[in-house]
């Protein structure tokens, strides 16, 4: 090998890929990517699928210098209400104002356009990025083409790449996204919206990530869509990906208050309810716990008794075995066990006090059903005496979510990670051995089966199955278990899917 660079003719260090001769450090620096094609495997090119590290490090640093250009180059008090337009939610200062200051940037540089059309960043490339390196020069060509979309994550490859797909872009293949962060904390089929851009060998996300739910997306997008038909377009080939990132603050607290008021609705419309009855007792309180203990559905929890409760309080929990298993006919598939084998579901609880019967269930359909019960079991050795139902689902739903999230608190099972896998496993299986033959409304009311071999049908199924499988594997990283429905994947023919 010619130790001479074949650029400069000083010494060389090693052979460039590119040029398929030897170079040296400072010409591989001033010419890659720009005058020299890289290869996709170099080392030494930030643009590399080797080379991540390298453009973490420009990107480390170019921050500070485009933001000293819009300094020089920017009416100032412009840019302090661009960076409030640009904030949303209940985010922390610091963080909140380094987004919304991304954002608010990106926007100046890339979006808005003066009366001849041009971006900011076009009158600075016109200057050959003065103040530029090559590297620096070469990624601002790359952000130029910088948009907010909502990106769908299809696979995790590793610790910093993803597979992904543009959800505003049909024509645009899946493409490799590098975000550590990101990849960390990612759910296959987890939509996010944020801004994107494309280099050479890689994708990059930057300046927000937020999550947009399944739980609001047609939503989010209908109504984005409805806004840009009723403003007037700026250009012919104004986008959609142009109105998001002309209102990326506006539109990210649009998905939060969309979330917020479903969830409002949501919680408005279920049944969750702590409902008590108190019953007198009318004979010796003996004869009522003889009854509890003959019948399966009553089981004795040796405990104390809890603050306020008499000495000899005895407490019960009420479970659907025996005859208060009829309930289930009434209840959705998902809480109906055909055997115990794969649990067996609450009622309620019940509290015998010397003179009282009290019980308590969390669901006014439970509740009914419980009360007719006690009248088939007790039936004239206790009377009604006072009742109290209250509506635990507004009481969440009108709490600020700061308040909702403090209270919650995670219950953990007492058992052995090894039993708890195995208990969730059955139950899934038994789960979605049903589902396979369930009636569901997203479907047009077919089963899955039926679906699979309706090729109408067969998006529609996918997107189903996108939302069980990214829930799945939610808690399959939260609890660190191994979920697995291939096999339901599968029998429905969706190998895109594995």
């Amino acid at each position: 090998m010619d130790n001479k660079c074949s650029i400069c003719g000083k010494k060389g260090r090693r052979l460039c890929p590119g040029v398929k001769r030897t170079i040296c450090s400072a010409c591989c620096g001033a010419k890659r990517n720009s005058e020299i094609t890289c290869t996709s495997d170099c080392n030494h090119s930030p643009f590399s699928t080797t080379g991540y590290d390298l453009w973490l490090k420009i990107d480390g640093i170019l921050p500070t210098k485009y933001m000293r250009y819009i300094a020089t180059n920017y009416d100032r008090d412009k840019f302090e209400d661009l960076i409030k337009d640009m904030s949303f939610g209940d985010t922390p200062i610091e963080d909140s104002f380094i987004v919304a200051a991304g954002a608010a940037a990106y926007n100046i540089l890339f979006v808005k356009r003066d009366k001849k059309g041009k971006t900011l960043s076009d009158k600075w490339e016109s200057q050959n990025w003065e103040g530029l390196n090559n590297d620096e020069k070469v990624m601002m060509k790359h952000l130029k083409d910088s948009r907010v979309t909502i990106i769908e994550v299809q696979k995790i490859l590793d610790h910093q790449a993803m597979e992904c797909i543009d959800m505003l872009d049909n024509e645009r293949k899946s493409f490799i996204l590098y975000d550590r962060k990101t990849a960390a904390r990612a759910i296959r089929f987890s939509k996010f919206l944020s801004w994107l851009t494309h280099f050479p060998n890689f994708s990059r996300s930057t300046h927000g990530g937020m999550e947009i739910t399944d739980f609001i997306i047609n939503e989010f997008i209908d109504a984005i869509e409805a806004d840009t038909k009723r403003k007037p377009r700026k250009s012919k080939d104004f986008r959609l990906k142009d109105y998001l990132s002309e209102n990326f603050g506006r539109c990210c607290q649009l998905a939060i208050d969309l979330a917020l008021e479903k969830h409002k609705a949501l919680l408005n419309n279920i049944d969750v309810h702590q409902c008590i009855a108190v019953y007198d007792i009318k004979t010796n309180p003996i004869e009522i716990e003889q009854i509890l203990e003959k019948y399966p559905e009553f089981i004795w929890e040796d405990k104390d008794p809890e603050e306020g409760d008499p000495p000899d309080t005895l407490y019960y929990s009420w479970l659907r075995r025996g005859e208060s298993k009829a309930i289930e006919k009434d209840m959705d598939s998902a809480f109906q066990h055909e055997d115990e084998s794969m649990g067996v579901g609450t009622l309620g609880n019940i509290r015998l006090y010397p003179d009282k019967l009290a019980i308590e269930t969390f669901s006014k359909q439970k509740y009914e059903f419980a009360k007719e019960m006690v009248t088939k079991y007790f039936s004239s050795l206790v009377t009604l005496k006072n009742e109290k139902i209250v509506d635990l689902a507004k009481q969440i739903a009108n709490k600020p979510i700061d308040e909702r999230t403090e209270e919650k608190i995670e219950k953990k099972l007492p058992m052995s990670p090894e039993d708890e896998q195995k208990i969730i496993q059955l139950l899934y299986e038994d789960r979605y051995k049903k589902f396979l033959d369930e009636k569901i409304p997203a479907i047009n009311n077919q089963t899955p089966r039926e679906a699979s071999k309706n090729p109408k049908m067969r998006s529609k199924l996918i997107e189903l199955l996108k939302t069980h499988i990214k829930s799945i594997e939610r808690i399959n990283r939260d609890k660190r278990i191994n979920i697995n429905i291939d096999w339901v994947i599968d029998e429905l023919g969706l190998s895109e899917l594995k």
